[in-house]
């Protein structure tokens, strides 16, 4: 069972691995920067961590709402750093990672990168069918809306920073992305150009592209078309057995 954070700035819920081995992982779910997908990409993962010794955190980031419309960067970034700051301050782990899906695999990417204090502060990263790229032709059209606005223009030094890839570098952390060929909402691209960038700079990845399946698949358990959490598996305890 979640347990909510008393920080009322944070909607930051915990959920304890019953044998915990020491790593965390903090889970961003997707939906465009519109919503929180927070039972397939949230509370799901972070359930399938926790039979695996890990301790999950899952965080409902800022999205635009008529409360707070469009755009909203950069509160989302301000969230997901407080949270892993957070996470670092109680101590409970030696191992932290990020798993973003869609927007939220964009999320946890520019907060992985960031160069402002995240360096060697993230051990690994997991993105799934994340949004990289803002550049419009590959970006998720919806995402880039709710985060910078309509009037951002192309090619603008904000779509620039904004774009993950422009944001790998000699330290980026291991990463394991997953994604399907024929994505029809967030486009194969926008992996291929985060691995391409974790190439230049000879980090670890691993990337995982299956031929065809549908966006906003989560874990896709028991999907045999789809399902992807094998390789994923193995691939953490490989990362968690190096650190």
């Amino acid at each position: 069972m979640a347990m909510a954070t008393t920080d009322s700035d944070l909607k930051l819920d915990f959920y304890p691995a019953p044998n915990p081995n020491r790593t965390g992982v903090l889970v961003f779910p997707g939906g465009g920067y519109e919503f929180i997908s927070i039972e397939n990409e949230g509370i799901e993962p972070a359930r399938w961590l926790n039979a695996r010794g890990i301790d999950a955190w899952v965080l409902s980031y800022t999205v635009a709402t008529p409360s707070t419309p469009a755009p909203i960067y950069p509160a989302p970034q301000r969230d997901a750093l407080a949270a892993v700051r957070r996470i670092r301050t109680e101590r409970r782990v030696d191992r932290l990672g990020l798993w973003g899906f869609s927007a939220g695999g964009h999320l946890a990417a520019v907060t992985a990168t960031d160069k402002t204090g995240m360096i060697g502060v993230v051990d690994f990263l997991v993105l799934a069918y994340p949004v990289i790229s803002m550049v419009k032709g590959i970006t998720h059209d919806g995402s880039r809306r709710n985060l910078i606005g309509d009037g951002c223009v192309a090619g603008s030094v904000e779509e620039d920073a904004v774009s993950a890839v422009n944001r790998v570098g000699p330290r980026t952390p291991p990463t394991f992305l997953f994604h399907t060929a024929n994505d029809a909402s967030v486009r194969v691209q926008n992996s291929l150009l985060f691995a391409a960038a974790l190439a230049r700079y000879r980090r670890p990845f691993e990337i995982l592209i299956l031929p065809d399946g549908p966006h906003g698949v989560g874990l896709a358990l028991g999907d045999e078309k789809v399902g992807w959490t094998g390789e994923l598996d193995r691939w953490l305890k490989g990362v968690i057995a190096s650190a």
